[in-house]
Formats: C-alpha cells, sequence, structure tokens
C-alpha cells in the first residue's frame, strides 16, 4: 500500500470560524495519518469582493487513498461543513 504525505488547505468565513476549521480538522483525522496543523492566520478577503475576513491554515499528513478518493472525501468534508 502506497503512502502519500498531503497538504490541505483550510479557511473558513462564515459564522464560528474556528469551530468550523476544529470540526474540519477532526472530519480528517480519519483519513490523514500523523496529521499536523498549522497555526490559524486571520485574513482579508482578496479578489472575492466584499466578505468577511478569513480564517486560514494548512493540515499535513499522509494517506493511503488514491487521489480520486482523497478528492472525494474533501468534498464530501466541505459540502457538510
Amino acid at each position: 500500500m502506497t503512502t502519500a504525505r498531503v497538504a490541505v488547505a483550510l479557511g473558513s468565513n462564515l459564522g464560528d470560524r474556528a469551530s468550523t476549521l476544529a470540526a474540519a480538522v477532526a472530519a480528517l483525522s480519519p483519513i490523514l495519518e500523523s496529521p499536523r496543523c498549522s497555526p490559524w492566520y486571520d485574513t482579508e478577503p482578496v479578489g472575492v469582493g466584499p466578505q468577511p475576513r478569513f480564517l486560514n491554515g494548512v493540515v499535513v499528513g499522509e494517506t493511503t487513498l488514491t487521489l480520486h478518493a482523497f478528492f472525494h472525501q474533501l468534498m464530501t468534508i466541505e459540502a457538510r461543513l
């Protein structure tokens, strides 16, 4: 079984941003081995018109999923959150 190292950029600008990102990290835990999370950064929206500020960060880990399966899991998590 092949393991791939992946980095997932996360961001939220609606509602309780920190709770949404914590839920995203928790949802990634079953598909990532040894996940590590960067600090969260509060940033202004750029190139998207007037919107609330974003909270952004990155989660890095390893997965045994194929690229297609990993992407499908990411889209499922995003739709749920």
